[in-house]
């Protein structure tokens, strides 16, 4: 998850975004003589919900992260389970070829 402080900047930046469209919808339309409080409304509503966008993407992306390194960490402690498995079963096996390959020579060699 998010740290605090990373959560409190993302969130002091949405603010910002907020009230500057709305401060600039404002100074655009007293320009023309022409304030609508809705406009004004609208475009901080716009920006709200963009600012709540990105973070819960950047959410969703810190969340993906550590869940394919709990997949790397996983997939490391398997495979070393499955090596020390197989080295296990098989050492006997290779054990007994030797000794088989090594009667062969001695009987090729007599």
């Amino acid at each position: 998850m998010l740290g605090w402080r990373e959560m409190l900047r993302e969130v002091v930046l949405s603010i910002v975004m907020v009230f500057s469209a709305a401060a600039l919808v404002y100074q655009w339309l007293s320009m023309y003589n022409r304030f609508e409080p809705v406009l004004v409304f609208l475009a901080a509503l716009l920006m709200t919900s963009l600012a709540m966008l990105l973070i819960s993407v950047e959410m969703r992306m810190r969340e993906m992260t550590e869940e394919f390194q709990n997949v790397k960490r996983t997939i490391v402690i398997s495979s070393d389970e499955l090596e020390s498995r197989i080295s296990r079963t098989i050492r006997p096996d290779i054990r007994e070829l030797g000794e088989r390959i090594d009667a062969l020579q001695r009987k090729i060699f007599r």
